[in-house]
């Protein structure tokens, strides 16, 4: 018999967590096995998309989650700012609110649950129709090219 996964409580979570992407304007697919994490990508969808960081925080709001720095608060109340301050520094790990970047402009947090229950948000960037327009026509033009003999 395999080991038990924390893959249940991602399938619960995943459909109020696209709800709340639809009424900020963006689509949520999951990315990965689900094993030890729950990788999500969001793409902006609609012209009201919200901005990411508006996004992330509702997503937060909606399943309790929290950043690293948070989470050492809650489940160890006897570390001061500064030592929370500094555990994250030896883990490698922004504190609350803080993102990394990721390429082609992603920005990802980590939302911290419970039980060591976490989930890796990558938020694609929005972009103005005169960008994606170019892109779309270079693209465009780069498979005419690739269809001729």
């Amino acid at each position: 018999m395999k080991d038990a996964t924390r893959g249940p409580i991602f399938a619960c979570l995943y459909p109020g967590l696209c709800t709340i992407a639809r009424r900020h304007g963006y689509a949520l697919a999951i990315h990965g096995t689900l094993v030890g994490d729950m990788d999500l990508i969001a793409a902006p969808w609609t012209e009201e998309a919200v901005d990411a960081v508006t996004l992330k925080d509702a997503l937060m709001s909606h399943i309790g989650a929290c950043g690293y720095d948070a989470l050492l608060e809650r489940d160890s109340p006897w570390l001061n700012e500064d030592q929370r301050r500094l555990v994250c520094e030896q883990q490698g790990i922004g504190l609350e609110g803080e993102h990394t970047d990721k390429p082609h402009g992603r920005i990802a947090w980590n939302l911290y649950l419970w039980a060591g229950t976490k989930i890796d948000l990558s938020i694609l960037p929005r972009m103005n129709a005169e960008v994606s327009h170019g892109d779309r026509d270079r693209n465009s033009d780069a498979n005419q090219a690739h269809k001729q003999p």
